[in-house]
């Protein structure tokens, strides 16, 4: 007796390109990023007496916790040794924060009185443009550097990277 015939599985569908991805779930992050500085930075100058670098330290600072925390226990893939990740990620956070922090604290020493609406909310421009100024190199450390997506396997079964 012959064995009963299988039918091949049917062919998966191609899958997401892994960077339109990340960069999607960054965008996202810089939306809650944006709030988890801004709120912290309004309600410091309004109920306490430090200085605007301690204020934005502490308000990119606030973020930054958020997002070590948060990438470390659910978003820490990487094809990577853990350990090497981790070090390059730590370094990644301690450097953005000092970036962050400063270039936040350059923009709220110039009140240009400029204000932007978004549904009825005013924005702080402020924290928006330290996003905007460093998000290529935030996205360039982060997903090149500390994460780096896998290279694929070229079909001689090394690795189809180019010197």
């Amino acid at each position: 007796m012959h064995a009963p015939a299988t039918s091949p599985e049917p062919p998966k569908p191609p899958r997401r390109n892994p960077l339109y991805t990340r960069l999607f779930w960054f965008i996202a992050g810089a939306g809650l990023n944006y709030l988890l500085i801004s709120t912290p930075f309004k309600y410091l100058r309004a109920h306490s007496g430090l200085p605007p670098f301690a204020i934005s330290a502490l308000s990119v600072g606030v973020a930054s916790v958020f997002f070590f925390v948060w990438n470390l226990l659910v978003n820490f893939r990487t094809d990577s040794r853990k350990r090497d990740a981790l070090a390059r990620y730590c370094a990644a956070v301690c450097l953005m924060w000092l970036l962050s922090s400063s270039l936040l604290n350059f923009l709220k020493s110039f009140d240009a009185r400029h204000q932007f609406h978004f549904f009825g909310i005013a924005l702080d421009l402020d924290v928006v443009a330290t996003q905007f100024f460093l998000s290529g190199l935030k996205f360039a450390l982060y997903h090149l550097w500390v994460f780096p997506v896998p290279k694929k396997a070229s079909p001689t079964g090394g690795n189809s990277s180019v010197s």
